[in-house]
């Protein structure tokens, strides 16, 4: 999706560039004038969010489901992949299961907008709706399409023609048209665009994107997280996370085999997962128990944080 959007920063320049007098032109055109009349009225809240990373970990659960584990520059993301999690490889553009994800690929990760984040480190997301696996493999794109079938957020309109495959997160037996996008958000593989504005491409896939129903309370996982690590020690450990930021502290997961980084004012603390060992301004210190993490939460020695 990165390559999409530079592509059509590059298209755009050129059409404004060959000829300033067609586009202006182009501007009084009914079309061209409810664009922009659409594009400075209030935006509809967006029902499903994005998250792109590389795979770090797919562990399998006994239920059947996946826990992935991704890494990117804003710390990353836990979530679980169920069997109605649909995976589909922007490579081939065919449905893949998660044990088929592996370590290191670039994938992007579609939510509900109101799902529950848990506050562990990286976030815990619960089931998401959809994957694109491979997604540096093609170009794709998603978001709200309006009667039109014009995503305003990239500036495309879609043409459905026969070859296009159209199908819902839900799954449905009955065929699919161009008609079941019309005011939906979905994602869309395609190849080329045109350098008109808006650009227009004939997709090759369209996946509706519908939830069925809310995401898993993550209270109720931390709860039960918080009960078991008072079963493994009599040491008293708090949740990392929880407990710092109520202490005006700020805490940064700096990613996989690195240090937590908790800050507060002047003071940083690096704390190692798994090492009874942490830094507070480049001293070292000890603490009672070596930090814990345990289903995506962090615990530690009580007496780190004061």
């Amino acid at each position: 999706m990165k390559r999409y959007t530079k592509a059509m920063a590059m298209g755009m320049a050129f059409a404004m560039m060959g000829s300033t007098v067609a586009f202006a032109e182009a501007k009084e055109t009914p079309n061209d004038t409810l664009l922009i009349a659409q594009e400075t009225s209030p935006q509809k809240q967006v029902a499903f969010l994005e998250e792109e990373g590389k795979v770090e970990s797919v562990t399998a659960s006994e239920d059947g489901s996946y826990e992935v584990v991704i890494s990117n520059e804003r710390g990353g993301l836990r979530f679980m992949i169920s069997g109605k999690t649909v995976v589909v490889n922007r490579e081939d553009g065919k449905y893949m299961t998660a044990d088929k994800l592996t370590e290191g690929m670039q994938i992007s990760v579609l939510y509900g907008a109101n799902s529950p984040m848990g506050m562990s480190m990286p976030p815990f997301l619960g089931q998401v709706t959809a994957v694109v696996a491979n997604a540096d493999k093609g170009q794709f794109i998603f978001g709200a399409f309006d009667e039109d079938l014009l995503s305003k957020k990239d500036m495309v309109i879609l043409n459905i023609s026969e070859d296009t495959v159209i199908q819902s997160t839900l799954g449905t037996k009955k065929v699919m048209t161009a008609d079941d996008i019309k005011g939906k958000e979905a994602l869309v593989f395609f190849d080329i665009t045109t350098r008109s504005i808006p650009a227009q491409t004939n997709p090759s896939f369209v996946l509706i994107l519908e939830e069925e129903a809310a995401a898993e309370e993550v209270t109720e996982e931390k709860e039960e997280v918080k009960e078991e690590i008072k079963t493994k020690t009599a040491e008293e450990l708090v949740a990392l996370r929880d407990t710092a930021e109520e202490k005006g502290y700020t805490v940064t997961w700096q990613g996989k085999n690195k240090p937590v980084l908790v800050e507060k004012d002047e003071q940083a603390i690096e704390i190692t997962i798994g090492a009874t060992k942490y830094v507070v301004d480049d001293k070292e210190l000890e603490a009672d128990k070596a930090a814990t993490m345990v289903d995506g939460v962090l615990y530690v020695s009580a007496n780190i944080l004061g």
